[in-house]
């Protein structure tokens, strides 16, 4: 019989014997050294490991070079299906899903307003512009007053730098107040997906929020960790519309909020081609045991090759100088580096993603992912956002999109690569999908920026940026969101620039509808102005060839002002 970890029961039916590790492939994504690469093909070698084909070179014997050969992943055999006691737990922990929810738009295309990142003056300020679009989609009437509003953010990986600014964020919270809404900033804890991840441990992920400027000091509201210390308070939530999640757990200081308001940082991902506000739900609302469903663990058995880690057999072993980082990378000792490979321990495993994305980002390929997991990852994660907008009601939730920073890597990097494209600008709509398709559209018809991955691999305006650089289209995504209810990919983009007026330039400035800085300056002046005190500066000589004529050698247009 097929089983599964919360999941639709899918998968061949248990074998119980052994069947050969199928060599995994992987579109590389992100420039040299970073991204997912991909494992040899039958035939192919993808870089030089200790040991494998080895040149004959003078006194080393041929039972030498064979020694030096990486030995074959030993496999552990997974008896039978984990059991840690589903049939007895609580499930019913309080079912959080509102009776009202579903897609914001019942029939044709949905409005999404966009604001370019373009800025000429006060009110064109993105910052401002994030203030206005508030209003002009109508994210205001997601909450009613002294509401609890949750503010979905990601706080993003140690040492990451092409983060969302603290600001566009700060600038939402103020609004919220100013409409009576209580606002939290929250996110959830991550999974272990890598050695040093600072995200899975909700006092490591303050540690690297506050140092990104993500604090109470900043926003002005509290600043939270959705699902508690180590990811474990969450809701379940069931889904049987899903297309392969039947159930997720959702944390809890989000499914306990009234209304939402998601900020996402448009930009790629390893996993699901491309990250924006969906992402920050389908895995940024989900508490550790929902990323585990949603990553498809334990789905079939190890021989199905879909949620399993793949072994390539390519491990050379110790003689690999990041083997201890590959030992300790996994929190349950799923497996272990011998003399001259891997053994690996699928009971254990829950499938985090730490051990391939540690051998990867070492730019090895002993351990990586099945090709055909992507697609698959791609659909569960539009499951699992469905269970966070369950837990509200129809209206209550306001997305927007930041297509600045357009990088190839997830905000979970602890790095950022070249922009693909310039910065687009602002997103913001009631509509999940049409938010989206709005933003993936715009990124796409962008120009290349240059030293990018997309320059490098020769695109063009209009093509499929996160689809060439990462591997598969994010428009399965869409579709598969579409299909379950998650909103329409049907949009009408309506282009919002403000009017340069006083009152709009004075609307979003520092103490709005106070007394202007330079007034302010007047006061101050009249009590204690030492500019004027020291008047007249005093003159002394200087050298007049540098002044007046010196200085045009070394301005490009010899002085002239350019024509």
């Amino acid at each position: 019989m097929a089983y599964g970890t919360g999941l639709a029961q899918r998968g061949r039916p248990w074998s119980g014997g052994a069947a050969p590790c199928q060599v995994a492939t992987r579109p590389i994504s992100g420039r040299k050294g970073g991204g997912f690469q991909p494992a040899p093909g039958p035939g192919e070698t993808a870089r030089s490991f200790p040991g494998r084909d080895l040149p004959k070179q003078a006194g080393i014997t041929l039972r030498e070079r064979k020694k030096r050969m990486p030995d074959p992943t030993k496999w552990h055999e997974l008896k039978k299906p984990i059991d840690g006691g589903r049939a007895t737990y609580q499930k019913k922990s309080w079912n959080p899903m509102k009776h009202t929810w579903g897609p914001y738009t019942k029939k044709g295309p949905a409005p999404v307003w966009f604001s370019e990142a373009n800025a000429t003056n006060w009110t064109e300020s993105m910052i401002c512009k994030t203030k206005d679009l508030f209003y002009e989609s109508k994210m205001n009437e997601c909450f009613d007053k002294n509401e609890e509003v949750a503010i979905k953010i990601h706080y993003g990986e140690y040492n990451r730098t092409a983060i969302l600014r603290p600001e566009f964020i700060a600038a939402i919270v103020e609004e919220v107040k100013a409409c009576g809404g209580h606002p939290y900033v929250v996110n959830d804890t991550t999974l272990s997906y890598h050695t040093f991840n600072n995200m899975a441990i909700s006092q490591y992920q303050m540690e690297g929020a506050i140092r990104h400027g993500y604090n109470a000091a900043t926003f002005k509201c509290p600043v939270l960790i959705a699902d508690g210390y180590s990811g474990e308070d969450d809701y379940r939530v069931e889904l049987p519309e899903g297309l392969i999640l039947k159930e997720t757990y959702i944390g809890r200081a989000i499914a306990e909020a009234d209304s939402m308001i998601v900020l996402g940082h448009a930009r790629g991902h390893s996993i699901t081609m491309y990250g924006g506000v969906l992402k920050q739900l389908g895995i940024g609302c989900q508490s550790k045991r929902g990323k585990y469903i949603t990553h498809m663990a334990h789905w079939g058995d190890p021989h199905d090759a879909i949620g399993w880690p793949k072994f390539t057999d390519n491990c050379p072993g110790k003689s690999c100088k990041f083997h201890e980082m590959c030992d300790n990378s996994c929190p349950r000792n799923a497996h272990k580096v011998t003399a001259n490979g891997k053994e690996w321990y699928p009971e254990r495993c829950r499938l985090c993603y730490s051990c391939q994305v540690t051998c990867i980002f070492s730019g090895m390929t002993g351990i990586t992912f099945e090709e055909n997991y992507f697609p698959n990852a791609m659909i569960a994660h539009a499951d699992a956002a469905l269970g966070a907008m369950k837990c509200f009601e129809k209206g209550k939730v306001g997305f927007m999109n930041f297509a600045i920073d357009v990088v190839p890597e997830c905000d979970c990097f602890p790095w950022a690569g070249m922009s693909l494209c310039p910065d687009v600008g602002i997103f913001a709509s009631k509509d999940l999908i049409a938010c989206e398709m709005a933003t993936l559209d715009a990124i796409d018809a962008a120009p290349i920026s240059p030293g990018s991955v997309a320059d490098e691999k020769g695109l063009k305006p209009g093509d499929d940026k996160f689809r060439e650089v990462n591997g598969f289209s994010p428009r399965i995504t869409m579709a598969a969101g579409a299909k379950i209810g998650l909103g329409t990919q049907e949009y009408k983009q309506i282009n919002y620039e403000p009017v340069l007026t006083p009152e709009n330039a004075a609307k979003w400035q520092v103490r709005p509808g106070g007394v202007p800085t330079t007034v302010r300056l007047r006061e101050v002046f009249k009590h204690h102005d030492l500019a004027t005190e020291v008047m007249p500066f005093q003159r002394t000589e200087y050298d007049k060839d540098w002044v007046w004529n010196e200085w045009k050698k070394y301005d490009p247009f010899k002085g002239e002002t350019p024509g």
